[in-house]
Order: structure tokens, then sequence, then C-alpha cells
């Protein structure tokens, strides 16, 4: 019954890509190194397809100014982790996919060579 759900969640896709395709892609993991605007709007395009995991590492707050841009943010998430409140929102548009994110400046984790997140 699971497998037949999942096939008809993504009926588009299985179509396009086949069934190897989208079992890669369920089993892949992404680390988003930043939650801008471009950052969410990347993982919402993978997670809608059903990507298997995915991390969002930042330390920025959420600002007035993100609103403007980024549409998975509002006014209650206002000086939250920007991470965290993406994440949230992104879970909730796949229950299928696994995500969280890292409370950490993007630019350090790359200058110290942590890849393994």
């Amino acid at each position: 019954q699971q497998i037949m759900a999942t096939d008809d969640k993504y009926d588009r896709q299985l179509r396009l890509w086949g069934g190897h395709g989208q079992k890669a892609l369920m089993e892949a993991k992404v680390c988003m190194l930043g939650s801008s605007a471009c950052a969410t709007e990347t993982l919402k395009n993978l997670v809608l397809p059903g990507i298997g995991n995915f991390t969002v590492v930042d330390s920025a707050k959420v600002e007035a100014a993100d609103f403007g841009q980024n549409f998975f943010l509002e006014e209650s998430d206002l000086g939250k982790l920007r991470a965290e409140s993406v994440c949230r929102w992104l879970l909730e548009m796949n229950p299928d996919v696994q995500g969280g994110h890292l409370d950490r400046d993007p630019a350090k984790v790359i200058a110290e060579g942590i890849y393994s997140v």
C-alpha cells in the first residue's frame, strides 16, 4: 500500500525519470549552506519531488528585510534562526522528506573543512 501511495504521489516524475531516478532522489542527501531566498527556493524544488534528506546550515536570524524576499518566512519568525524557520515550512510541503538545520555560519563550515554536518 505504501509503495502505491508513493507511486501515485510522484506519478509525473516517475514517468519523466523512471523508478531508478526517483529512488536515487529519495536516497539523496543535500547540505544547503545558507538559508537565503534562493537557497530556500532551491530546496523547495528538491523537497516537492521527494529528496530523501536535507540539512540547512546557517546562523542568520530572520530580519524584517527577509519578508519581502523569502516566501517561507512570516512575521512570527522575526528574530528566530532563519534556517530553523525555513526548514519547518519545507518539511510541511512533503512529509516523506526528512530535514533539519544547524546553527553554524556557512563560511566557517567551509573555512574549517567541516563537511560531515
